[in-house]
């Protein structure tokens, strides 16, 4: 790739402007320039359509475009000539008027003679060949300060934004204009004067700035500091960068303040500079600030040694110096440097400014005080004439003499280490910045332009600058680009004549002080006559020169090969890969086409049509002497590229068998049940079979089909994802491989999506004899690994939908081809086993599709044998006859029409064996793996995830059956008891085929019978779930064991109560798991199985629920139970009552198991001579005997947490019921041997029965009013009474509390069945005639005849009653006759003779005599 001459920009109209600057250029115009102050100013919008009418007949930087470059190489670059002629202003004035352009090429200011031109950057799109950035005027107007004053240099000088915000832009740009006169102002973008000051009498040869180098690694010492340097015949004025910054923004903010308030003046005080006096120069025409110079110690003290002489002491600091570069004639050029604070800044002109402004004031005060006013005299500011301050000589250190020769102009480079001159003799001499010398010099470029342009590119894995120096000669209209101090000319460009090359070397002034810039700067600019602006693009590599050119050119073809990859053509991306020659380049190229994304079919055909040609030599053809032989590294890349077209014509082949056909055959059709025998080696009885066993037809009849989709006309794998699923870049050269085709394996971290796309690609298509020879011959050929597309086809059909005949004898025959490529590895002697085989076996037995890996495990063993079968009778026949048998030539049909049965077959090879064992694991998980996908009609809608395979049932144990049939049941949402009711059926058929074994034959044949009518009976409590039972019954037969009632049962407990730890707030986990352990029938498992989940998740619960408990003395809050338990405080009662009742199951099977034997447990023949984990039944059984004790110590104290949460019982700890030694049992091991205590502490005692007394209060309150007698006593009342019994307390005081608050809370019937059970008659009497007290009190309180029945109430019942407060009760709406029966009650229980009983005399008569005086109220 060569150097571009782009176009950036382009000026607008550029005639308009010619003519406004120079009318001398066209004829009949005037030739004077106008008078300063009398031109133009901003224009405003009228003016500016005025100025620019007929904008759209204008050819707006036509001929710009279309350029093409000579490189080294030949050719030459030409300008496309414009579509339409437009007049072109006089091409000369480029070269006679003043231009600068800002950096950021944006503003463009154009003088000359008194004439100035400020030109913005806009988007015009006027047309479709005229669209594009142009420059167009934003002002004009006449400038000087005496009347023959002319522009004699331009300076476009940006500011940077400090905003936060901004990206590091240019705020705005400062236009600096040097006069003849010594003046320099500074102009704003519109025009506005900020400041304007005369440092010299004499002219402005230069203006230059140095700017902050923004990082460039080129750059010797990395100096910071700005500054403006302005050249006058006599001096050099440097004004500080910081101090300029400041200044400007200043005046431009009070200018803008002015202009918005309606003033017109700006006070600025004068600038602080230095100044240089060039004592020892003839005659200067420009100059360079290179700025500070990097200390060189050697450097000074040989000098110092040269100049003072060899006694003289040389000091070894060396001090800081800023060095300046003049070129002119006598001296050629000339090296200036300055000391650092050897020449403060003049600070005269700002003392006599505010000096003349103190003396205004006091010739104002004095006046008025003399003749009693004051008089403002305006004085002419062009009388005053400025005070200029003598230079400070500076000689030169050193320079380079040459008296003929006259410099013109010096360009120094970014990175401040060289310098181009041109001179008057038309030469350009290359200076040395640093040491000061010449280094190289080019000659017949008379009024030549110079510029530098530093380029970034990569080399060694590192970062690299380099700088191109470009020269343009006018005269001959070239414009070339060099290395500038050794190396040749890399480019050159065919340019009008007359045009102008700009260099600007600063960039934007404050950089210093803002990090982070980002802003794109053009260092050169390219100007034609007619106005078109342009830059040069010169890539990396062009810096590289001898035997790394090629490679250096081959790397950017590189590049812009994958910029075309994004949105070029296949023709444009064909064509640079043709351009690269290095076989290294060819080699990334082409491992970068394979990783993109934008790969197609015929691109990357036209790439090895490229390619082959070159790199696929055939060896006998290498072997002559006459050809040139490939190198190592070229015979490896052209083995890469036999590879890519080997894929790519399996790729074309599958794409073909993809296509639309018509429809597959029948599966049921007999031809294809005949073809799959001889492939399974098989009979046809034997084939439908295993078709009926499997299922494989069922979908083919069923239209919801589970299978991989894609859209219509897309082919599931681009041919990009399909070649970079292969290894085609191998390190070793590939030997002798004769007409084989290059061996080819598939990588081995494909992704699992990608994989099963690559997968239906490759075997997807539709079955067809034809398709399949066609596979057969485009996979022998592609060199594809016979092993990876094996287990590629397996995973395809262990992924896919169950299949039918037709898929199965198109796997089979897939299979059988890939084995017969690969025939010498598969067989081995009888007593080994192949490799091939093992990693088939391997993946089959890991799958998780057992139909699919039981059919694919009869394919792989008909397939084998008919190998093997092969090979043993071409052994046979050619030890017998020397000949070889004619085969078939597509290897699957038998040599024979009779049909064999591998089943008939006893295995006498390993393989065999192998396979057989492998196919008989495979037909013990079809029957569960049935049960698994049936759902039941009111389970759920979504078949259970449940992972089947031999080697999960094989590493995970004996149980791992059990596990899954129990997560089944569980995820099916069949009730408990039509469990219970299928495996009590499913136990009781097991006991009778083990019975029907056990006896005679004769007897067997009645048995059947028996079976069917049980069966027949049970069919109708069964309903429904019918067809689950079958299925178990199944599954049986192979896990007889593993599917018993109660190991079925206790992995269902086990289950549950694993899910309950996970989500404790779900209790009802719990207690399902409870009740599943009480249906187990064998008390040991029961007892097991109870006491792993108490010890395993329960106990841990409990343990943390009462730490809980004991801390706050009541139910916790719902925020305390979530942060500590992990559930609600409504579910905490629950789990205290389901841990109760799994204690329960362990008490009641504690006592069973004295009598019942052990259990003695077989395994089932699945795992017969297999090591593993034991089953969670044999767990149970290991499980050691709980000390009952112990076990109803904890069912205590459940007891009593269940009281507290339950009934919301206030300031109760529930540890206060137990003494010390209870305590220190609590949550230790069931077996763990311990005794209750004869006696309890009286104060565990008195907590105790608090305890009760409270359960039965809150148990009284809580009971509905509509509570029938026939409930008899309450659930909690009966469970608090147990509880004291455990206690070994007394139940009498709790039976009459209970008793009490019944009577209390009006519920009369329910006491009296109670009243029984009392056993102190005397004292539950005085107690119910205390209620009878309370109750005539407050009838007498309340009645309407309270005063009637006051008087037939004796005196002493009267004084009686006031003692007693009938505010306790809680029922008041008690009839007199219940009152009356109560007191009957009462009479029965209290002894003769006692007070009790004569006062429940006296109250039974007066509750007679108020219902007496009641009835006779009544009417009649």
């Amino acid at each position: 790739m060569s150097c571009l001459l782009e176009e950036v920009a382009a000026i607008g109209s550029p005639s308009e402007i010619v003519q406004w600057l120079c009318p001398h250029l066209y004829p009949g115009r005037g030739h004077g320039s106008p008078v300063p102050g009398t031109g133009s100013t901003h224009l405003t919008d009228i003016d500016w359509s005025e100025e620019w009418d007929g904008w759209n007949d204008i050819d707006h930087g036509g001929g710009g475009k279309g350029l093409s470059v000579n490189n080294e190489d030949g050719g030459s670059l030409k300008r496309s000539s414009p579509s339409s002629p437009s007049p072109q202003p006089e091409a000369s004035w480029l070269t006679e008027c003043i231009t600068a352009i800002s950096p950021t090429c944006d503003i463009m200011a154009i003088g000359y003679k008194n004439r100035l031109a400020i030109l913005s950057r806009r988007w015009e799109n006027l047309a479709e060949e005229n669209e594009g950035m142009k420059l167009v005027t934003t002002w004009r107007g006449t400038v000087g300060y005496t009347p023959d004053d002319e522009i004699s240099a331009v300076l476009c000088l940006p500011l940077i934004s400090q905003k936060q915000s901004s990206t590091g832009g240019p705020d705005w740009t400062c236009i600096i204009v040097g006069f003849t006169s010594g003046y320099v102002a500074m102009y704003t973008e519109n025009g506005l004067v900020l400041l304007s000051q005369q440092f010299e009498e004499q002219m402005v040869l230069s203006l230059t700035c140095r700017t902050h180098p923004a990082g460039s690694p080129l750059v010797l010492a990395q100096d910071g500091t700005e500054e403006l340097v302005m050249l006058y015949p006599r001096a050099i004025t440097t004004i500080d960068g910081f101090s300029l910054f400041q200044t400007l923004r200043g005046c431009r903010n009070q200018v803008a303040k002015a202009a918005a308030s309606g003033g017109d003046t700006v006070t600025v005080p004068p600038l602080g500079y230095k100044k240089w006096g060039l004592v020892d120069q003839g005659m200067v025409k420009d100059c360079v600030a290179p700025g500070l110079c990097p200390p060189s110690i050697y450097d000074h003290m040989a000098q110092a040694s040269v100049a003072k002489g060899f006694s003289h002491t040389v000091f070894t600091a060396v001090p800081a110096t800023s060095l300046h570069i003049t070129t002119g004639r006598g001296p050629f050029a000339g090296f200036l440097t300055a000391h650092e604070g050897s020449a403060p800044p003049f600070m005269a002109d700002v003392a006599r400014h505010y000096a003349s402004k103190l003396k205004d004031a006091l010739v104002s005060a004095a006046s008025g005080w003399l003749f009693g006013k004051s008089k403002n005299k305006e004085t002419d500011p062009s009388k005053m004439k400025p005070k200029i301050e003598p230079a400070t000589p500076l000689p030169y250190r050193w320079s380079l003499p040459d008296k003929p020769r006259l410099g013109l102009s010096i360009s120094m480079s970014s990175s401040r280490r060289l310098a181009a001159i041109t001179d008057d003799l038309g030469r350009v001499t290359l200076l040395d910045v640093q040491k000061g010398i010449a280094v190289r010099m080019w000659k017949g470029y008379r009024d030549a332009d110079c510029g530098w342009v530093e380029v970034e590119g990569e080399w060694g894995g590192t970062k690299r600058w380099v700088t191109f120096l470009l020269i343009y000669a006018p005269r001959r209209g070239l414009l070339e680009v060099w290395m500038p101090q050794q190396g040749p000319r890399v480019a050159a460009f065919n340019v009008p004549k007359q045009s102008k090359l700009i260099y600007t070397p600063h960039t934007l002034l404050g950089a210093n002080s803002v990090r982070g810039v980002r802003c794109k700067v053009f260092p050169v600019i390219f100007i034609t006559p007619d106005g078109t602006m342009s830059e040069v693009n010169i890539p990396f590599h062009l810096a590289l020169g001898g035997k790394t050119s090629k490679r250096a050119r081959d790397l950017h073809l590189l590049k812009t090969l994958k910029s075309h990859l994004k949105g070029g053509s296949e023709e444009e991306m064909l064509t640079v890969m043709s351009e690269i020659k290095t076989m290294t380049v060819r080699k990334q190229a082409v491992l970068t086409l394979i990783l993109s994304q934008h790969l197609t079919v015929s691109l990357l055909q036209g790439l090895l049509d490229l390619f082959l040609p070159i790199y696929s030599v055939e060896e006998e053809v290498e072997a002559r002497e006459d050809i040139h032989t490939l190198d190592h590294e070229s015979r490896l890349f052209g083995q890469q590229l036999v590879r890519l077209r080997q894929l790519l014509d399996l790729y074309l082949v599958l794409s073909q068998l993809h296509a639309p056909r018509e429809a597959s055959p029948d599966p049921e059709d007999d031809v294809l049940v005949m073809d799959l025998a001889k492939i399974l080696v098989l009979t046809p009885k034997e084939i439908m079979d295993v078709i009926t066993t499997c299922g494989c037809n069922e979908h083919f009849k069923r239209s919801n089909t589970k299978k991989v989709k894609f859209s219509d006309g897309e082919l599931v794998l681009s041919v990009g994802s399909f070649i970079r699923c292969w290894d085609v870049s191998v390190g070793v050269l590939a030997r002798d491989r004769g007409t084989s085709a290059l061996p080819v394996d598939l990588k081995g971290d494909i992704q699992v999506e990608k994989k099963i796309r690559l997968g239906e690609l490759l075997y997807g298509w539709q079955w067809h004899r034809e398709s399949i020879r066609k596979f057969h011959q485009v996979v022998e050929k592609s060199g594809a690994s016979p092993e990876s597309l094996l287990h590629l086809a397996l995973e395809h059909w262990l992924q896919g939908p169950s299949p039918d005949t037709v898929a199965t004898l198109h796997f089979g025959m897939v299979v059988h081809i890939l084995s017969s490529l690969a025939e010498n590895k598969i067989l081995c002697d009888v007593s080994e086993q192949s490799a091939w085989w093992i990693a088939v076996r391997d993946k089959l037995v890991a799958s998780e599709q057992p139909f699919h890996a039981y059919m694919a495990a009869l394919l792989c063993r008909g397939v084998h044998a008919t190998l093997e079968t092969k090979a043993y009778q071409n052994k046979e026949d050619s030890a017998k006859t020397g000949r070889s048998r004619e085969e078939d030539k597509e290897g699957w049909t038998q040599p024979t029409a009779k049909f064999m049965s591998l089943n008939d077959w006893e295995g006498l090879s390993m393989e065999m064996v192998e396979w057989n064992l492998v196919l008989w694991q495979l037909g013990c998980l079809l029957p569960l793996n049935r049960l698994f996908s049936c759902l039941p009609s009111n389970g759920p809608e979504r078949k259970l995830k449940l992972e089947v395979s031999v080697k999960n049932l094989l590493d995970k144990g004996k149980g791992y059956v059990a596990e899954l049939v129990a997560n089944w049941f569980i995820g099916s949402g069949i009730p408990l008891s039509t469990i219970k009711k299928i495996l009590t059926r499913h136990d009781e058929q097991t006991r009778k085929k083990h019975q029907v074994d056990a006896e005679d034959e004769e007897e067997t044949k009645a048995v059947p019978d028996d079976e069917t009518s049980c069966e027949e009976k049970t069919d109708g409590e069964l309903g429904d779930h019918e067809e689950i039972f079958n299925l178990l019954e199944k599954v049986g037969e192979k896990f007889p064991h593993s599917v018993a009632g109660d190991s079925v049962l206790t992995n269902m407990a086990w289950e549950l109560a694993a899910a309950w730890h996970k989500n404790p707030d779900d209790v009802a986990k719990l207690s399902q798991a409870v009740a599943h352990i009480g249906e187990i029938k064998n008390s040991h498992i029961r007892h097991g199985v109870a006491v792993m989940i108490w010890e395993t998740w329960v106990s841990r619960s409990i343990q943390s629920a009462l730490g809980l408990v004991e801390k706050v003395g009541r139910l916790p809050k719902d925020r305390l139970c979530r942060r500590d338990l992990g559930l609600c405080e409504h579910s905490l009662a629950l789990v205290f009552k389901a841990a109760s009742e799994l204690l329960e199951q362990v008490l009641e099977a504690n006592v069973v198991c004295e009598v019942e034997k052990p259990l003695v447990l077989s395994a089932d023949r699945f795992w017969i001579g297999q090591e593993g984990s034991p089953s969670l039944v044999e767990l149970t059984i290991m499980q050691k005997m709980t000390c009952y004790d112990l076990v109803y110590h904890h069912h205590q104290l459940l007891s009593v947490l269940f009281f507290i949460a339950h009934h919301n019982l206030k300031n109760m700890k529930p540890l206060s019921c137990f003494d010390g030694k209870g305590r220190s049992v609590f949550f230790k091991p069931l077996s763990t041997s311990w005794t209750f205590e004869a006696q309890a502490d009286p104060s565990v005692s008195k907590a105790r029965m608090s305890l009760m007394c409270k359960v039965i209060s809150t148990t009284v309150n809580a009971l509905p009013e509509n509570t029938s007698p026939s409930q008899g006593i309450a659930p909690s009342v009966r469970r608090a009474l147990d509880l004291t019994r455990g206690w070994n307390m007394a139940v009498d005081p709790l039976n009459r509390q209970y008793i009490c608050e019944l009577y209390n809370s009006g519920f009369d019937k329910q006491a009296e069945e109670i009243i029984p059970l009392v056993s102190d008659r005397a004292l539950l009497g005085s107690q119910l005639v205390l209620l009878s007290g309370q109750r005539l009190h407050h009838h007498l309180a309340t009645s309407t005849h309270a005063a009637h029945h006051q008087a037939l109430t004796s005196p002493a019942i009267t004084e009686w009653l006031k003692t007693l407060d009938s505010g306790s009760l809680r029922c008041t709406g008690v009839s007199l006759k219940q009152s009356l029966e109560l007191l009957n009650h009462a009479l029965h229980l209290l002894v003769e003779g006692s007070q009790e009983y004569r006062m429940a005399t006296a109250l039974h008569q007066t509750f007679s005599a108020f219902i007496q005086d009641e009835e006779a109220d009544l009417p009649t």
